[in-house]
């Protein structure tokens, strides 16, 4: 057993995200291939689309939110939610408009990437869509 370090991730004053977005990065230096990320979202915040190459684990620990797919599909994250998304498919998660959202992103990646293709960011229209039922 031993510790793992950690460095802050600011992904909110890029082309990766609307709005403010902090995460954390862990992982085991044991395993390059591993990557792990404690993001959190203010209310109203999301990430561009993107995808990853072999897939993603969410996990939410905190809040609520909403994860989205290029075809309109939209699941709720709440504390406990956990959502899987395929290797390559697009899609974009963040926090509700009205609560702040932290998860856990797990994902696998031969280094030096950590498997994430980002494209544009999501449009309030997109974002906005049903309300979700939890907020």
């Amino acid at each position: 057993m031993r510790s793992v370090d950690t460095r802050t991730l600011e992904l909110g004053d890029d082309r990766r995200s609307g709005g403010a977005v902090h995460g954390t990065g862990l992982a085991a230096a044991s395993d390059p291939r591993l990557h792990v990320y404690l993001v959190q979202f203010a209310p109203g915040s999301r990430t561009a689309w993107h995808a990853h190459a072999e897939g993603q684990l969410l996990v939410c620990t905190e809040g609520r939110g909403w994860v989205g797919t290029r075809d309109g599909d939209r699941l709720d994250l709440v504390a406990g939610t956990a959502v899987w998304t395929e290797p390559g498919e697009e899609h974009w998660h963040g926090a509700s408009p009205t609560s702040a959202m932290t998860h856990l992103a797990v994902q696998t990646a031969e280094p030096p990437s950590d498997g994430s293709t980002w494209s544009e960011l999501v449009d309030d229209s997109t974002y906005g869509g049903t309300p979700c039922p939890h907020s």
